[in-house]
């Protein structure tokens, strides 16, 4: 397999709390060699379970492939402290540069086990893990072996689709800033990185609320979706609007179909996002599914739109990613990068609001799957979706500082009812 070279992936190098699980209750009994002989096959046909992040002598970040399994195995005692582990998970930065790319928890339970798969983000998005997880289950508990998978990464703007590159004043910001990044001769080296992201991670603590959303529930709002011609993910959208009050919802977009380098059943990232306006005022949470099913359409159906921010990670000089966050967010001094991380990346406002939906999966050794969403600094509040077997888990990672608990939860209880 060629080297692969880390492009539209480099905003998640240098950004805090680039990680995000799975959490999936499997029909099997537990037994540690079956699971790390299953684990060690899976990484015999992805690459990337196998790598760690390098970089060349000119800072190009690539994964350097090594023979053994770098999934980091460890069997867990009791699963009333899952969530406070996690949370310590976010305390201590990910070193990717010595440590491999996905964490597998194991709580081993009478008859059955739940089973957590840990990715940070330069291994996958959303979607990649939960192809893993569903792999490893019909691995481990069916003997299914996984098909072989090499990567093939988006290496610059003629993998992505027809008119998907920026537009010309978008361009010219973008090149405008590289030069002006340039000028200022600095760089951030990823100890420098580290220290911030620690410091970060301390001063802002992330929390997680769990809903669960059961069989008739699901089936009655999937019956008013088709009723009025819109998604579960319209409905979903539309009910935060009216909840928050935020006029923009960041989505992410599967462009699995849409990119030409794409490998079936391949690790990495094949993920872009919109942000979706609120356009009309009313409070008729129909109505406004409509009208929010209208613009996800124009916006997937426009590649401008639709790989805007990959176009912009590909156009941007790599090492002016890696500033942003610790400008914007730490103490780095950099105009060129606290640039783009207050007007481009959201860091300063921190005010977003984020859905992301993997949408549904049937297996039916598996009988519920929660999706831990990463808690980009961007963002006060995020919301994962997945459906599997007819149940709909959702759960919400939100920075303690930035919303209350309580808001949290009115909106993952409004986003449960009909």
């Amino acid at each position: 397999m060629e080297k692969q070279w880390i492009r539209s992936e480099r905003a998640h190098f240098m950004c805090p709390n680039m990680y995000f699980g799975i959490l999936a209750d499997i029909k099997a009994v537990a037994k540690m060699e079956g699971i790390e002989e299953s684990l060690d096959r899976m990484a015999k046909v992805h690459p990337f379970l196998r790598s760690v992040i390098q970089s060349d002598k000119h800072n190009n970040l690539y994964y350097q492939i090594e023979e053994r399994s770098k999934i980091e195995l460890s069997e867990k005692n009791t699963l009333s402290s899952m969530w406070e582990d996690y949370e310590k998970l976010g305390l201590k930065e990910w070193n990717v540069l010595e440590n491999g790319l996905l964490k597998v928890w194991v709580y081993p339970m009478e008859g059955n086990m739940k089973i957590l798969f840990i990715a940070h983000h330069l291994l996958g998005d959303g979607r990649c893990l939960l192809e893993l997880v569903n792999e490893f289950v019909q691995l481990y508990v069916k003997q299914i072996p996984p098909a072989k998978a090499p990567e093939q990464l988006i290496r610059d703007i003629t993998d992505l689709p027809v008119h998907s590159d920026l537009p010309m004043v978008s361009k010219l910001l973008v090149r405008n800033l590289n030069r002006k990044w340039r000028k200022e001769k600095t760089s951030v080296t990823y100890e420098e990185y580290v220290k911030f992201s620690d410091q970060f991670a301390k001063e802002n603590p992330v929390s997680y609320q769990v809903k669960a959303i059961d069989p008739p529930m699901l089936e009655s709002m999937k019956a008013i979706c088709k009723e009025n011609q819109i998604t579960l993910n319209d409905l979903l959208m539309a009910k935060t609007y009216l909840t928050t009050g935020t006029k923009k919802i960041i989505i992410a977009a599967d462009i699995r179909n849409k990119v030409k380098c794409y490998q079936q059943g391949a690790c990495g990232n094949y993920a872009s996002a919109m942000g979706i306006m609120r356009k009309i005022n009313t409070k008729d949470v129909y109505q406004l599914a409509r009208d929010v099913h209208k613009q996800v359409k124009r916006s997937r159906e426009d590649n401008k739109k639709l790989m805007l921010v990959l176009a912009c990670y590909l156009t941007m000089e790599p090492s002016l990613i890696d500033a942003v966050a610790i400008a914007t967010l730490g103490n780095f001094s950099s105009k060129a990068a606290s640039f783009v991380g207050a007007n481009l990346f959201g860091y300063q406002k921190r005010n977003g609001i984020s859905i992301t939906n993997l949408g549904c999966i049937t297996n039916p050794n598996i009988r519920r799957a929660t999706f831990i969403p990463p808690a980009s600094p961007a963002a006060m509040q995020t919301v994962g979706v997945l459906t599997v077997n007819e149940q709909m888990q959702l759960c919400s990672s939100y920075y303690e500082k930035l919303i209350s608990k309580e808001k949290v939860a009115l909106l993952l209880e409004k986003l449960g009812q009909r």
